[in-house]
């Protein structure tokens, strides 16, 4: 089963974040059969999103299909300094079960890897934080 684990080393702009998601829309098209919102709806979820770090930006949410599906994505995720109620940090994980919509997310967190100073890894099943020795 595939999954991903994403974190941002800085915070990126929300321009450049808006720009990226952009870019993006005709993976979305191309792959409109295979792809729900993060409701389960047929379409992928667009949303502005304010973090608790300080940080606005636009976000968006998509899974498989039913019965083809896992843990909702969202991009961009977490940023360094956003928290949980108990002021835990927060990280970014997706576990696709090996559904296909998994493909897609490697295939956009290889674009934002380009593009954003982040780190990505995948197959990673059971480690589910970074190692902050690294």
């Amino acid at each position: 089963m595939t999954t991903y684990i994403w974190k941002f080393n800085t915070i990126p702009d929300p321009r450049d974040v808006e720009y990226f998601i952009d870019e993006q829309m005709p993976v979305f098209s191309r792959n409109a059969r295979y792809l729900t919102g993060g409701d389960g709806e047929p379409i992928v979820d667009l949303m502005r999103v304010e973090h608790n770090c300080g940080a606005v930006n636009l976000e968006f949410q998509f899974n498989g299909v039913e019965g083809q599906s896992g843990d909702v994505f969202c991009f961009p995720g977490y940023y360094p300094g956003d928290m949980d109620d108990d002021g835990n940090p927060l990280f970014n994980y997706c576990d696709t079960n090996g559904y296909f919509y998994g493909r897609i997310i490697g295939k956009i967190l290889d674009r934002a890897q380009k593009v954003f100073d982040m780190e990505v890894r995948v197959g990673v099943k059971e480690q589910r934080q970074f190692d902050s020795a690294q």
